[in-house]
């Protein structure tokens, strides 16, 4: 059996009593998988994403990363394990250029200039983008940014990266750009989750696994095919 990355098991959330929104959410993250995680505006995509990154710590059930708890006392080792891709490209890219940007964390975090060499070649190669490592961020595109995010957080090396929203505002072309540089990131050290509420992203990635979240809770769990199905009938058309 494969190694399992991400273990959410029963995970319930409210911010108020008696007012859930997440109910009993369990699902996995295997070695190389891609878990394509979507729904409808309001349905508790961005309260899980925040449990996930550890933003909200106050649910029930479990989170495990490389089969470590998360919690408070485990926060910042949980972190160090995951990768993640803020909507906004503009939130995380701030550098002067691409090569700049995504040198910066691995420097932080005090990785000596050689290892940081190596990240920075290796997530090239990786996402494809070697043309692009020293462009000024304000001349790359809306896709073009959002794959030096996904550059940056390959730079981490994580064993998790969760991408929120990543095909917000984007076009057909941008998106296939985007989905070059997510489907480079697979392999047996890195699953990943794909949070949206707009399935056009999903059929370029082509997903291992796609979990359908409604009302807080997962109603529909399948591979591609039910992309199309949503396409046809939409969110209320999916079978529970």
């Amino acid at each position: 059996m494969s190694h399992i990355h991400m273990d959410i098991q029963n995970v319930s959330f409210a911010y108020e009593k008696n007012k859930p929104i997440l109910q009993q959410v369990s699902f996995h993250a295997h070695e190389e998988d891609g878990i394509g995680l979507i729904g409808a505006n309001g349905v508790g995509k961005s309260t899980l994403l925040k449990l996930l990154v550890g933003l909200e710590l106050n649910f029930q059930g479990e989170i495990r990363v490389e089969e470590i708890p998360l919690g408070k006392d485990t926060l910042t080792k949980v972190r160090e394990k995951i990768g993640y891709v803020f909507q906004d490209s503009d939130s995380q890219l701030f550098m002067t250029t691409v090569r700049e940007d995504v040198a910066f964390a691995p420097k932080n975090y005090g990785l000596p200039g050689d290892e940081v060499e190596r990240r920075v070649e290796n997530a090239l190669e990786a996402v494809q983008i070697s043309h692009l490592a020293d462009r000024p961020i304000y001349k790359l595109s809306g896709g073009e940014k959002k794959r030096c995010e996904i550059f940056q957080m390959a730079m981490l090396e994580p064993v998790l990266s969760i991408l929120d929203e990543t095909d917000s505002g984007l076009d057909v072309d941008a998106l296939k750009i985007v989905a070059q540089g997510v489907n480079a990131l697979r392999s047996p050290q890195t699953a990943s989750i794909i949070i949206t509420h707009y399935h056009k992203l999903l059929e370029y990635i082509v997903p291992d696994v796609v979990h359908v979240l409604k009302d807080g809770r997962i109603v529909k769990t399948a591979g591609r095919e039910l992309i199309s199905q949503i396409e046809a009938n939409g969110f209320e058309g999916i079978d529970e």
